[in-house]
């Protein structure tokens, strides 16, 4: 296993700026996800680590080896795709023993150690009795692990892995994050898992990337993504409901400072939670405009004013969970949702009854805009 490290990378498809000089690096034994949405360039990325697509500039390393111009065979690394690209005329068996038969990996392996590789990883991902059919006879869940296992099947340097479980339902794919988290432990493996799932990067990565549109908008511990989020973008690309994004200014009145959100409600800020929204606030017009986020367990609801930082809203939709409940209320440029566990909060309120809310501060953060807000 390596560490990989891209330093300065750009690529360019003609004048098209798909990976805009970014830096990062995946330690050895890493579980290293790139998070973001279609078009973002993750795929572009594992491509390029692949070797299967050329940089436009800066360097690639394996270790402290600069790969730009090696070839895909000679980077050994191992690559699942979200297409399956199985070999339709193979069995299970003959796809998973593809890579370990391959003459430019020279494994060399007797037919009992083949069948030994094969077999592991085929009953470790769930699909061993399925060794004997042809792709056509699968569901597209078995084809996705089928294309995983033939992955995974190798030790190579690294593992990249371009959604390989986007495919399989809610049950399977919880089954196969686990399973795949453990393989990492395991084997000490260097993976490189690209996905658009928020809750697959949270849940397997040690490290993760937040990508749009070629840049990189954060680096970090799904810990920081989800509590400490850099840019308003992030904190609202993860999450269900996403972090709560509300536009305001900042009011000083009688030696306090106080958010306000337009004519929907104003709270008066903590001293900490003042400094950190003024390092984020723009001036506008004479206006400290600043942009405020707050994730939904993190806004109190009750029947009654808790404190003098209590602010009434009616409510606007309820939906009721398993464990929680999801209250909703409208702002003027979007919605504002506050997640009640059973029990611990005001969870019966109806719609359009008039609730308190107040936000923990310690939790709050603060932006710039760097995108707009909708209702939709």
């Amino acid at each position: 296993m390596v560490e990989v490290r891209l330093e300065n990378v750009t690529k360019l498809y003609g004048r098209k700026l798909a990976i805009d000089d970014i830096s990062f690096t995946c330690k050895e034994g890493e579980f290293f996800s790139i998070l973001g949405p279609t078009g973002a360039g993750k795929s572009t990325i594992l491509k390029m680590i692949a070797g299967i697509e050329p940089i436009t500039s800066g360097k690639i390393y394996f270790d402290d080896l600069v790969v730009n111009n090696l070839l895909p065979h000679e980077r050994n690394v191992s690559m699942a795709f979200e297409s399956y690209n199985l070999y339709s005329h193979f069995n299970v068996y003959e796809n998973i023993a593809f890579p370990l038969r391959a003459p430019k990996w020279q494994l060399n392996l007797s037919k009992e150690e083949e069948k030994k590789k094969v077999t592991e990883i085929a009953d470790f991902l769930g699909i061993g009795k399925l060794l004997d059919r042809k792709p056509q006879n699968l569901s597209g869940g078995q084809k996705q692990r089928v294309s995983l296992a033939r992955a995974l099947v190798r030790k190579p340097q690294v593992y990249l892995l371009d959604e390989p479980i986007a495919h399989l339902d809610a049950k399977l794919k919880f089954t196969t994050q686990t399973l795949l988290r453990e393989f990492a432990v395991n084997y000490g493996s260097t993976i490189i898992y690209v996905t658009h799932d928020y809750r697959e990067a949270l849940a397997l990565s040690d490290n993760m990337m937040v990508l749009r549109k070629g840049k990189i908008d954060q680096l970090g511990t799904p810990e920081e993504i989800y509590h400490a989020p850099k840019i308003d973008f992030v904190g609202m690309l993860v999450g269900e409901p996403p972090m709560n994004m509300v536009d305001g200014s900042l009011i000083s009145r009688e030696g306090k400072t106080f958010f306000k959100a337009g004519d929907s409600f104003e709270f008066e800020l903590l001293k900490d939670t003042e400094i950190n929204a003024r390092k984020h606030a723009v001036i506008k017009e004479n206006n400290s405009i600043v942009r405020l986020g707050v994730r939904c367990e993190y806004i109190k609801v009750s029947d009654q004013k808790m404190s003098d930082n209590s602010f009434q809203l009616p409510v606007y939709a309820v939906v009721h969970e398993a464990e929680s409940s999801v209250i909703t209320f409208e702002l003027e440029n979007s919605f504002l949702h506050s997640r009640v566990s059973r029990g611990k909060g005001y969870e019966d309120c109806r719609i359009t009854e008039k609730v308190w809310l107040e936000f923990v501060q310690e939790n709050i953060s603060f932006f710039e805009k760097t995108v707009e807000l909708s209702k939709a």
